[in-house]
């Protein structure tokens, strides 16, 4: 079964990306004028602005682009999005643990990484039990 291209929903879909990157643009504005650091503030928005119009800009040419923008328009791309979350939760898995072991081998308590590999493992676990329901 084939992705339609054309749907209301991947058309709003493609414009997600860029307007959620705008919009962490513009909370790091808001963020470190607050702690009174203009540098950062206008770092934080270029670095975000640059990244939405590389993406907006490059993606008719660039299948990464297209993907880092949220157009996963038809099975191959939906299968690529997929891979490259999977390989993700598990580096950042191994991160956390590491993490984890490590303020353990220091004698700490292992906080704040304790909890966030309890999160990450509780999601895993019901997010299988949904989706192995679901179909």
């Amino acid at each position: 079964m084939s992705i339609d291209h054309k749907s209301e929903a991947t058309r709003g879909q493609r414009w997600g990306v860029p307007a959620l990157g705008l919009a962490i643009g513009v909370g790091y504005i808001a963020i470190f004028l607050a702690r009174n650091d203009p540098g950062m503030a206008a770092t934080g928005f270029v670095v975000m602005a640059v990244y939405v119009l590389v993406i907006v800009m490059a993606s008719r040419r660039s299948e990464a682009a297209a993907l880092l923008r949220g157009e996963t328009t038809d099975e191959r791309r939906h299968a690529i999005n997929q891979r490259a979350s999977a390989f993700t939760m598990n580096v950042l898995v191994l991160v956390l643990l590491t993490g984890f072991v490590t303020e353990l081998i220091r004698g700490d308590s292992g906080h704040p990484w304790d909890v966030l590999c309890g999160v990450t493992g509780a999601v895993y676990i019901a997010s299988t039990i949904f989706f192995s329901r679901r179909g």
